[in-house]
């Protein structure tokens, strides 16, 4: 009983661990170049993953050796997500040049906002799945950067150091990790909701949510490395 209890911790501190600012500015940064339900899903999946897996991994070892997390890995890890944060907003307000909106004759009676790159026609979605691919494997090492810093160490690396046995930290870690995930898959897929709704049938309406995301997240990244330097 009292491990399913620590289990069910794990599970609601991970789903609102998921939905710190800095985590959604990231998310939604991605979410914004193509705002289709799916496509935010999988966004919001694979960042969960990512986080997941790296609080794992990181955690596994600290059960196996003894060790335990220090604060100074936690402002070095603060820093670069803020470094990663910044350039994620440099790129997503960069991109916003190439978005555009398909009129609903063309998307099943929607309008349908998302990217192509500088020169491409419009029309042409061969290529779509292969760009998904490559910003889903940038969203899972997002994902584990995220899963490297922050509140991370404090819900879930260092309870695991005061735990006795092995199967019950690993199974702590584990149940941390599927709430990270479901949470950020629900916001990702909320989020590219209200985007479509707010942008639906607007590209600058559209342009303009993509760029205030895409500050939103150069101001937080410039906070974790005040943050960070500040000690």
């Amino acid at each position: 009983m009292a491990n399913l209890m620590a289990f069910a911790t794990a599970f609601v501190l991970g789903f609102t661990h998921a939905l710190d600012v800095d985590h959604m500015v990231a998310v939604t940064a991605f979410v914004s170049r193509r705002p289709a339900l799916s496509a935010a899903a999988r966004f919001g999946f694979r960042w969960g993953l990512g986080h997941s897996l790296a609080v794992l991994a990181v955690g596994a070892v600290l059960l196996l050796t003894g060790l335990r997390w220090g604060a100074g890995y936690d402002r070095l890890g603060e820093a670069l997500v803020g470094v990663m944060l910044v350039a994620i907003g440099i790129w997503s307000f960069r991109s916003t040049r190439n978005l555009h909106l398909h009129p609903p004759a063309e998307h099943g009676d929607h309008a349908h906002l998302h990217t192509h790159p500088a020169g491409e026609e419009p029309h042409r979605h061969g290529s779509g799945h292969n760009r998904l691919g490559r910003h889903g494997h940038g969203v899972t090492l997002v994902g584990v950067m995220h899963g490297l810093a922050g509140t991370s160490a404090v819900l879930a690396l260092v309870p695991v150091t005061l735990m006795d046995r092995t199967t019950a930290g690993l199974g702590y870690l584990m149940a941390f990790g599927l709430g990270v995930i479901l949470a950020m898959t629900l916001f990702a897929a909320i989020a590219a909701l209200a985007i479509r709704k707010t942008g639906a049938g607007s590209l600058t309406v559209g342009r303009t949510i993509a760029r205030t995301i895409a500050l939103a997240a150069v101001a937080v990244g410039i906070w974790w490395v005040w943050e960070a330097a500040a000690g």
